[in-house]
């Protein structure tokens, strides 16, 4: 068991440098002074008091030419009131009653939105979500350079002190850390719903949700993968650019967000799968040795020594990295997070390609 517990320490902290590489290279700053206009879009599934919350600071953002599409998914709380009562002209309403069979709700409306879309850049925020200042869009103008098509964001969650919404908030940064990684290494695979941007140019030309359109989740990361190239691809790690949303409070709640998103990881391309499962297996293979030699072994101080420098040397690493991606990282709570991230990540991605039953709303 020592010998496995010394295997994938090592091959836990090549997989560490290789994800965090790119975070240490000089940040390239952009020249781009062009305004190009913007449709802003919104699925919202009864969610009027978060609309409530979040149209009117999308309404005074800083930026000369936008649009606001806001898809009502079979809403039966006076969303549609609301939003036609504030008669912008730059607000747009599109109420979808029904939802084809063939069709995943968000899928659709995100499908019809875009139709309905007059500018060629698109961006995405999700209803519950609010972005950081008045400056946002102009965060995604500055990277919208004519060979760019999709231009990958950050979705962070409030802080809060409870064990789940930490955990949250922890997975996201590990999520986060991982595409974004890829995405600068020249092999971006995801994205996050909730703040992304891409041309629709780009998403008619490489058919939309075309073979999507009744996989639950997907329309971020498995459209990433169809519109990503080497080359056509930026992140936005500029100040502002960030969207906040609150953190799953519950157990079940972040289970069942959890077991949806890793559903939709069985269509990713086969190298993608292969690559995360790998990272996943080797986590969790750290902490189950340690605690086995530990337990059961007497573990030498070389063993302990030796998985203390490792954390301690990743807890500075991710605090590099929090900071180039503007999320919280706290090193007093960081290795309980680890341990629990890296044990019920591969249960729920087995209870992921299991369940029967996922729902979007």
């Amino acid at each position: 068991m020592a010998y496995l517990f010394y295997f994938v320490l090592l091959l836990h902290s090549v997989l560490i440098i290789k994800t965090a590489w790119p975070f240490f290279r000089k940040e390239t700053t952009s020249s781009q002074n062009n305004k190009p206009p913007f449709t802003i879009i919104i699925c919202a599934h009864n969610e009027l008091e978060n609309l409530k919350i979040l149209i009117p600071q999308l309404l005074i953002q800083n930026y000369p030419n936008f649009e606001i599409i806001v898809v009502l998914d079979r809403c039966t709380d006076h969303s549609l009131d609301y939003l036609q009562n504030l008669k912008n002209s730059e607000l747009k309403v599109l109420p979808i009653e029904t939802i084809p069979d063939y069709w995943n709700p968000k899928k659709y409306g995100l499908n019809e939105a875009i139709s309905l879309a007059k500018n060629d850049w698109l961006l995405l925020i999700d209803a519950d979500c609010l972005p950081p200042s008045i400056n946002w869009i102009d965060s995604y103008a500055k990277l919208a350079s004519p060979n760019k098509e999709l231009i990958l964001g950050v979705g962070a969650y409030h802080e809060e002190k409870h064990l789940v919404s930490q955990l949250t908030a922890y997975e996201t940064f590990q999520t986060a850390c991982k595409y974004i990684s890829a995405a600068m290494s020249g092999a971006p695979y995801m994205g996050v719903g909730r703040n992304i941007a891409y041309r629709k140019s780009a998403f008619k030309r490489k058919g939309g949700f075309d073979g999507l359109e009744n996989i639950i989740g997907g329309d971020d990361d498995l459209l990433v993968q169809k519109l990503a190239t080497t080359d056509n691809t930026a992140v936005n790690l500029k100040q502002h650019s960030l969207t906040y949303s609150s953190p799953k409070r519950t157990w079940k709640g972040y289970l069942n967000q959890k077991t949806r998103h890793l559903s939709v990881g069985k269509h990713y391309k086969s190298v993608i799968k292969f690559n995360l499962m790998v990272q996943s297996i080797v986590h969790a293979l750290v902490w189950l040795s340690f605690i086995y030699l530990l337990i059961f072994l007497s573990a030498p101080i070389v063993v302990i020594g030796s998985f203390v420098i490792l954390m301690v040397i990743k807890g500075l690493i991710y605090n590099r990295i929090s900071t180039r991606l503007g999320l919280p990282f706290h090193m007093s709570v960081y290795p309980i997070l680890d341990f629990v991230y890296a044990l019920i990540l591969p249960l729920l991605g087995v209870r992921a390609n299991v369940i029967k039953r996922i729902t979007w709303k």
